[in-house]
């Protein structure tokens, strides 16, 4: 046998290893708590302050609560179905036009939410980070790690999530600990000053992003070995990510107050780039944005797993390899071409985000319902 097909032997048969492993629960409980929290660690605060003041903990308490709401729901219909893929439950729920119609929107959301995630760390790295740098450095050697992540297949992501989500929830809790010691109660006050329609207006803005995006995760559950608990386990997961965006949302307002959090794009790490530890340690923001990028990792790479997943059902394909090359140049496209400025990329997400998701989320909601009415006919 030739070296090159001895090679390509033992390459197809780690690709059915890494793809065939189920993945533990905790694995799974990782990926949704780093979809939650880093999304949206640096710029929640600011998305909620800009509607909600000094009130915007209370709106970022109250798209918990709905987010919550919204994925039990989500979850306990997967389980009534038994956890098939998200594609798979599709075709099964609406048949084989529609449910296909239904896949290439999946497909396509998921290919978007990445392209938004990477213009979103691109956006970071240029305005806080290093001003004078290229955009297009910061895209492409991300989608390169994540295009290398996916090739070596789904479990491949698990494991590295298993690995380093101890890492940066310590960098974050560390982080949110360093910053108590300026934090000032008076910011807060007076609560509830803000006008209801304020608060839930915050409280939109922060819903789809990312309590109703974190649906794509679903598309794991038939990968998980042991599903007894799954539904409490992710709705664990969501619980934590969104208690520590809400304690982030108060320490931040309660350093900086609401006036200035809301002209910040990423006041997270402005209120960091304040603090020092001593004299010789200082820049303790570059903690909180390691652990962010790493975070954005795995959202990113998540995104473009479901996007893979998506299109190997599709096309009836064994392996998905051959498009990661192509979707990784698409969603590069995507991420400079669909929002000119920082400021239209940030309009959009605050304001047409979430009902852009909950479009998506209400469709997937009625197919599934459908199909558990038609197994009951």
């Amino acid at each position: 046998m030739a070296k090159g097909d001895l090679w390509t032997d033992i390459s197809h048969a780690f690709w059915r290893i890494t793809m065939n492993l189920q993945v533990s629960r905790f694995q799974f409980f990782s990926i949704v708590l780093n979809f939650i929290i880093y999304s949206s660690i640096l710029m929640a605060p600011g998305i909620t302050v800009i509607n909600a003041k000094q009130d915007g903990w209370l709106s970022m308490l109250l798209a918990l609560g709905v987010g919550l709401a919204a994925n039990f729901l989500y979850l306990m219909l997967f389980k009534k179905h038994g956890y098939p893929s998200l594609f798979e439950l599709m075709d099964r729920s609406a048949g084989k036009w529609i449910g296909t119609a239904l896949n290439i929107v999946i497909v396509f959301y998921a290919l978007h939410l990445t392209a938004m995630v990477v213009r979103n760390l691109s956006n970071f790295m240029i305005t806080d980070v290093s001003p004078y740098s290229s955009p297009y450095i910061y895209q492409i050697l991300i989608l390169l790690v994540v295009a290398y992540t996916s090739y070596h297949g789904v479990k491949n992501l698990f494991l590295i999530s298993e690995l380093f989500t101890p890492f940066i929830s310590l960098f974050v809790i560390g982080s949110l600990i360093v910053i108590i010691k300026h934090f000032k109660i008076i910011e807060l006050k007076p609560f509830f000053y803000n006008p209801p329609s304020a608060i839930l207006e915050g409280a939109y803005s922060t819903l789809g992003f990312p309590f109703i995006e974190i649906m794509l995760a679903g598309a794991f559950l038939t990968y998980v070995k042991r599903k007894d608990k799954l539904v409490s386990i992710a709705l664990s997961a969501i619980a934590i990510g969104g208690a520590v965006l809400v304690i982030t949302v108060i320490l931040v307002i309660g350093n900086d107050s609401a006036y200035i959090v809301a002209r910040e794009s990423y006041p997270t790490y402005s209120v960091m780039r304040d603090v020092s530890l001593t004299t010789t340690f200082k820049r303790v923001e570059i903690i909180i944005g390691i652990a962010w990028i790493i975070g954005l990792f795995f959202k990113i790479s998540t995104c473009f797993c479901v996007a893979m997943m998506g299109i190997k059902h599709l096309s009836k394909s064994k392996t998905f390899r051959g498009y990661i090359v192509p979707c990784a140049i698409l969603v590069w496209a995507m991420s400079n071409g669909l929002h000119k400025t920082f400021i239209d990329f940030t309009n959009f997400v605050s304001m047409d985000w979430t009902l852009y998701w909950f479009t998506l989320y209400s469709f997937v909601i009625i197919t599934m319902l459908i199909g558990l009415a038609r197994k009951r006919a």
